[in-house]
Formats: structure tokens, C-alpha cells, sequence
């Protein structure tokens, strides 16, 4: 196997081979049939050996019938399971996120969690256990680290590397949980719906599509509500995944964010030297942000959607710039 655990629960490393890495399809089917297809047709000629999907698969923005989210999610399972999950690599993004918590995710008046959790159906805790076991960032020997949003100066809290690089979602879920009893439930429910305007039975209609109090999924909304909610490592997560990079913090500052965040991501005798993300618009497809960061747009965020690229590399080929991934940038749009 050329994919192998580090040290840490949310950090895998790719150890050999030819990696194809594209993100934030954002429920585009047509877009994903095409980077699906092409992995397949270069994984036949022996030209790509992994597929890495960096986050945000799912939640298109527009109509209802032109959103695959959950048609496109279950077919990378089928992917993983036919080619191998070590070769069929998916990063958690921040629209992935939201699920794992049953919270909301609103952009302006798009609001996008809904569709997507009716659509799971009897496909829901299948998926959402996937999700909760999904790495947050891939390193290589070459010294090419990917993520889905970028680096963040969260690390350089208390415990900042082990908490993140070690997630587990199941003890802060199950931290709020045990404050709900028979007596605090009512009164907990009733904060939630002044937060929201609604009552809470509304909410888990509206949201989530479940009417029935004796559902299991109807106690979901209120555990994430709290698991959400002045939790230290939930928070820390929140930063790793919805950063704005150097719009967030500035350009110099965000330089030695960067830089601090590689070291720390650097296993033994592999040091990182490069990270690659999604997550933000790219004019024409790609952006170098510095001269240690390259994102790419494989789609939403590709300005326009036909600029949006992959990256093929060998992921044993030292990188120490950013600049020298752009010549294995291709597109599946020409």
C-alpha cells in the first residue's frame, strides 16, 4: 500500500505513486463524471495511480434538479470500493462539515444543508459515517501537503497540533450529548428555536425533513447545536476548514502561518514544503497565493467554470515552490 497513517488520526501519508487531486465539485455532475472518467482512463494507462477529491463534493448552488450531491458522494464510495481506498483519496471540507453535526451552512440566502440531508434517505448514516471518518490533510515525500482550505494559526493554541491532527468528532459530539437529559431537554429545545424564530419541531421539518419526535434524528439538531457551541476543539476545526488564508490574516502574516503550519505537518525525514488547497474563487483556475501555496478551482470556484483544473504529479518528486506544480495542471473542459 502506498497510502499509510502518520502519527496523527486526521493526517494520512501518500507515500508513492502518481496523484491526481481535484476539488470543490460542489454537486456538479457533469464535472465529476469528467475527472472520474479521466482518472480512470490515466489509472489504465499506468499515467495516475490516486485520486484525491480535496473537500466540498457536495451542495450546488441553483436549482434542486441540477444538485448530484448524494448521487456523486455514493458513487466515490462505489470508487473506493472497486479501486481501492487507498487509491480513491476524500479530504474533509467545509461543506462536508455541517452534517457530521447537523448544523446549518448559509451563504447570502442560499441555504444548503436541507437538500442535501433529505436527499440522503435510507443512504443518511452510511454517509454520515463515512464523513465522520474522512482525513483532513494528505502529506507526501515530495513535500506536497494538501488540505481543502489552508493554514491556519489555530495550531498555536494550547494543545493546537494534537487536538486538530487528532479530531474526533465523536467525543464532542458526545460531550454535548450528555448534557441533555429528560429535564434540560425541553429548555434546551426552547433556546433553539428563539436562536432560529421558529419552534424546533418546525426547524427539524424545514431542515432535515423529520417529523416524528421518536425519530433518532430528532435529538441530531440540539446535540449539534451545542456540540457547536463554545467547544475549544470544535472551534479549532471551524478555523482549519472555513480559513480565508491571506485574505483572513494578510499576506505577510499568513506567510509564516503557512510556514509554521508545514513544519508542524512535516513526519519524520518527510518535510513539507508546499501546500495545495481549494476552498476560494480562482480567476482562470488556479492561483498561486505564495510562494509556498498553490490552489486550484476544479469547477464552482474555477472563474470561468471551464478554467478549472487538476494536478497530476509524481508525489515523490521533491517540491520545494509552489510554482513548480503549475505544469502538471490540466483541464478535462478542453
Amino acid at each position: 500500500m502506498s497510502i499509510s497513517p502518520t502519527a496523527w488520526r486526521r493526517v494520512v501519508a501518500l507515500t508513492a505513486g502518481r496523484a491526481m487531486l481535484v476539488t470543490d465539485l460542489h454537486g456538479d455532475k457533469d464535472a465529476y463524471d469528467r475527472y472520474r472518467d479521466r482518472f480512470l482512463t490515466l489509472q489504465a494507462r499506468g499515467e495516475a495511480d490516486h485520486l484525491i477529491i480535496a473537500g466540498d463534493l457536495i451542495h450546488h448552488s441553483g436549482p434542486a434538479g441540477a444538485d448530484r450531491s448524494v448521487e456523486m458522494v455514493l458513487d466515490l464510495f462505489r470508487l473506493q470500493e472497486e479501486v481501492g481506498a487507498e487509491n480513491i483519496i476524500y479530504l474533509l471540507g467545509n461543506h462536508e462539515l455541517p452534517h457530521i453535526y447537523a448544523i446549518t451552512l448559509q451563504k447570502g440566502d442560499e441555504l444548503f444543508t436541507p437538500r442535501f440531508e433529505k436527499k440522503m434517505g435510507r443512504e443518511r448514516e452510511r454517509i454520515l459515517s463515512r464523513f465522520r471518518q474522512l482525513p483532513f490533510y494528505l502529506v507526501t515525500p515530495g513535500g506536497v501537503t494538501v488540505t481543502h482550505a489552508g493554514a491556519t494559526n489555530a495550531i498555536g493554541e494550547r494543545s493546537g497540533t494534537q487536538r486538530l491532527f487528532n479530531f474526533s468528532h465523536t467525543d464532542v459530539l458526545d460531550a454535548a450529548r450528555v448534557t441533555i437529559t429528560e429535564k434540560t431537554r425541553p429548555a434546551l429545545q426552547r433556546a433553539v428555536s428563539r436562536m432560529y424564530g421558529r419552534p424546533y419541531s418546525e426547524l427539524m421539518q424545514t431542515l432535515f425533513g423529520v417529523t416524528d419526535p421518536a425519530d433518532p434524528r430528532y435529538e441530531d439538531f440540539l446535540v449539534g447545536a451545542l456540540a457547536t457551541t463554545g467547544n475549544e476543539d470544535f472551534d479549532l476545526l471551524w478555523s482549519a476548514l472555513f480559513n480565508r488564508n491571506e485574505k483572513e490574516y494578510g499576506n505577510q502574516i499568513y506567510k509564516m502561518v503557512l510556514r509554521t503550519m508545514l513544519q508542524t505537518l512535516s513526519p519524520a525525514e518527510m518535510p513539507q514544503q508546499v501546500m495545495v488547497t481549494g476552498h476560494m474563487d480562482c480567476r482562470g483556475g488556479y492561483k498561486l497565493v505564495n510562494s509556498q501555496q498553490l490552489r486550484i478551482a476544479s469547477a464552482k470556484h474555477a472563474h470561468p467554470r471551464e478554467a478549472g483544473v487538476y494536478l497530476l504529479w509524481d508525489v515523490t518528486k521533491k517540491i520545494s515552490h509552489a510554482e513548480q506544480l503549475v505544469p502538471y495542471l490540466h483541464s478535462v473542459f478542453s
